[in-house]
């Protein structure tokens, strides 16, 4: 959140003072959408794996998905809908060889997996989807950096589709993502963003698939 002090000078005749920008770093992501420093915390393996289990998951349940992720994610009913994700889902956790309570207090990069692996269903270019998207019909933000993150998406689909074309963990994830932060700073109108490369990609990845959602319903 950007705070502006406008100081008023005593004098009537003094010349007004320009504002000035608070430069707190912005937590990203919000606090309520990362519990425990999980997204911070993962290693690549373990984000890996966990791409691999949401794509399982995406393949056997595609509308249920679909339906949770375009939910707010402030909602109770959000985690609990994730949660029911992973119970009738055991056999992709078997698949994967994760076990399904290892994803409790990270409902945030598990969501981003399953978006990541939702928009990589379909058959048309990614960039392609999100360029068109752009000028389309908003969707809703639930937090200070969901509005960021759909900013984000909105602006820069090329490079956003190519971040998500990038492996979790690897080299070139890290380069990506740094090519996109001074549109991060843009999009947060000035205020100092302190992420993780994880933080970063999973808040774009939700925030990108509701973009491409909007546009269906």
């Amino acid at each position: 959140m950007i705070t502006l002090a406008l100081a008023l000078l005593a004098a009537a005749q003094a010349p007004e003072q320009a504002p000035r920008m608070d430069n707190t770093p912005t937590p990203w992501p919000d606090p309520e959408r990362e519990q425990g420093g999980a997204i911070s915390k993962a290693d690549p393996e373990a984000r890996q794996t966990l791409a691999r289990y949401a794509a399982c998951i995406a393949a056997r349940s595609p509308d249920k998905v679909t339906d949770l992720l375009t939910q707010d994610f402030r909602e109770t009913s959000y985690g609990n809908g994730l949660r029911n994700l992973v119970r009738a889902n055991e056999g992709c956790a078997r698949q994967v060889g994760t076990r399904g309570e290892r994803l409790r207090g990270q409902n945030l990069p598990f969501a981003a997996a399953l978006a990541e692996a939702m928009m990589a269903r379909e058959a048309t270019p990614l960039k392609v989807r999100l360029a068109k998207a752009a000028s389309g019909k908003e969707a809703a933000t639930f937090a200070p950096s969901d509005k960021v993150a759909m900013c984000v998406a909105r602006s820069t689909p090329d490079e956003v589709a190519g971040l998500f074309a990038t492996e979790v963990g690897s080299d070139s994830e890290k380069q990506v993502a740094d090519k996109l932060l001074p549109v991060v700073n843009l999009c947060g109108q000035g205020a100092k963003v302190e992420t993780s490369v994880a933080g970063l990609r999973s808040i774009i990845a939700t925030a990108s698939f509701r973009l491409l959602a909007a546009q269906e319903s």
